[in-house]
């Protein structure tokens, strides 16, 4: 036991745990200081939801720290982000805000990629993201959107030429069930909400009734092309 906490004080001591964000020296390892919890949190909803989108929520304001690590994860395979990222859903599991916002979601749809993307990158990073936390909230998540369309990234593109460019380009699966049910769109960025409200349109084809949107980071169209 003796040498197990020296072991740890000098871990401690080598390598002390800092903040994802800022990089300041924290309690934890992977936790983020409370300056920077103040400023990432938000939990709050979007005030302009695209239609036919019921309501928007993000856990996280998409600046800086968030961005940095969700641009790792997605564009240099980097999955220890994970860890800091796991730990920001941990920390936000029991608020309110984000209970009332998923008692009623019947199932999860994670924004699909498409094919030649996924089979490039080896993973859809949203479902990395929220995958697990999402049963520990007792909600389901399935797979079933198909991006049929290859669409380009979309952050240096208008929100017009993100809705042409999208229109169309994703489908339900053959047999998939969500006629009257309140359906979940996941995603890890909210910018303009095109990709969302395609997703959402889809959906609501085949008889879904109320769509929500559940992003883990978004500045709700302050600045598109952060």
């Amino acid at each position: 036991m003796l040498a197990n906490f020296f072991k740890t004080t000098l871990l401690y001591l080598i390598f002390p745990p800092i903040c994802p964000v800022c990089k300041e020296i924290v309690d934890d390892y992977d936790e983020l200081c409370e300056n920077c919890a103040e400023q990432i949190l938000r939990m709050d909803l979007d005030p302009n939801p695209p239609l036919p989108i019921t309501e928007v929520m993000r856990l996280t304001k998409y600046r800086g720290g968030t961005r940095d690590l969700l641009r790792k994860l997605k564009f240099d395979n980097n999955k220890v982000v994970l860890k800091p990222i796991n730990k920001i859903l941990n920390k936000i599991s029991s608020n309110v805000n984000v209970k009332n916002f998923l008692k009623n979601i019947d199932v999860a749809v994670f924004v699909p990629l498409h094919e030649e993307r996924l089979r490039k990158r080896g993973y859809n990073q949203t479902e990395l993201i929220f995958s697990d936390w999402l049963k520990s909230m007792n909600v389901l998540p399935k797979n079933i959107l198909i991006r049929t369309k290859k669409t380009p990234h979309l952050f240096n593109l208008s929100p017009t030429e993100r809705k042409q460019i999208l229109d169309g380009a994703f489908k339900v699966i053959e047999g998939a069930d969500v006629a009257g049910k309140n359906i979940l769109i996941v995603d890890d960025i909210f910018t303009t909400g095109a990709t969302a409200a395609e997703c959402a349109k889809t959906l609501k084809k085949i008889g879904a009734a109320q769509i929500f949107v559940l992003a883990f980071a978004s500045d709700f169209g302050e600045n598109f092309n952060a």
